[in-house]
């Protein structure tokens, strides 16, 4: 869906916080076979969509102290999954659409027998169940507005294109096997990051666009949290995503399947003491549309 894998992971991590673009670049690359045409979303008015989302998560933690003690730590995190129902409710007098969205129901699968993590999970799960909001997309993609309803009140961001299953669309027309780039400088939780996010349309048929993305972030050194006596510093970080996709242009829910790695790596002070730390994750989600 528009930016549905967005949603997934802000809900799925209980994030609020704020997230920050500057204006995205798009570079063709290759615009592709002839015939070709400006690809552009147009969602129908009232007409509501459901979609089922899942998200899997395993996580590694290693770490070396002060007098070169190391650990590591492993957790394999419960499959989640989310019912949502889509809307397109609105045009804005610039042409975007308003979209609106709310968790109908939020499940953890049986994927992990951990007594402890599943019960962690459930509770995450809970709070998702009635969780509503919207964005704005505009006809290329972009989605911006994004605000979320939490029962402690409304927490808005600036969601740039995003990013397992939002495809931004360039302005010129493209045929099948055409190529282009999406770079973005981005401040996401507190990090910054650099993007980018590289399409190849594969089909285009019945107002169907199939499409592959490659998406590749890299957070460079910056402090995250500064005390007299304790600091903790982002060294490095990486992300790379390959997603699928297949997005009715008529319709809400994009059908998407995405896979995904990510290293972190820290430099923690607290008093005399030092820790390095690297984290490691593996994500698999999946969006597909309820009939």
């Amino acid at each position: 869906m528009r930016a549905g894998v967005a949603l997934l992971f802000v809900v799925a991590c209980g994030s609020n916080t704020p997230h920050v673009a500057t204006p995205a670049m798009i570079t063709v690359l290759d615009p592709g076979a002839e015939p070709r045409q400006v690809l552009r979303y147009e969602p129908t008015l009232h007409v509501p969509e459901r979609a089922e989302m899942t998200l899997k998560t395993r996580v590694t933690n290693r770490f070396t102290n002060t007098v070169l003690e190391t650990g590591q730590r492993s957790i394999d995190n419960p499959s989640i999954r989310l019912v949502q129902r889509l809307d397109a409710v609105e045009t804005t007098p610039t042409g975007e659409t308003v979209m609106r969205f709310e968790i109908e129901d939020a499940t953890v699968l049986d994927d992990v027998v951990d007594p402890a993590l599943r019960a962690l999970a459930a509770a995450r799960s809970a709070k998702m169940k009635g969780l509503r909001g919207s964005w704005h997309l505009a006809p290329s993609g972009k989605a911006t507005e994004l605000v979320l309803q939490t029962p402690d009140a409304e927490h808005r961001s600036d969601l740039s294109p995003m990013r397992e299953s939002s495809v931004v669309f360039p302005d010129v027309p493209v045929g099948i096997g055409a190529t282009w780039q999406v770079t973005s400088h981005e401040s996401i939780g507190g990090v910054t990051w650099d993007r980018k996010a590289t399409y190849r349309l594969r089909g285009l048929a019945d107002s169907t666009a199939s499409i592959d993305a490659d998406i590749a972030m890299h957070a460079s050194s910056q402090a995250l949290s500064t005390e007299p006596n304790a600091t903790t510093t982002l060294t490095s970080a990486t992300m790379n995503i390959a997603a699928q996709l297949t997005i009715p242009l008529h319709k809400l829910v994009t059908t998407s399947s995405a896979q995904g790695t990510s290293e972190s790596n820290f430099s923690i002070v607290r008093g005399h003491l030092r820790i390095t730390s690297t984290m490691q994750i593996e994500m698999l989600s999946s969006v597909n549309p309820i009939p």
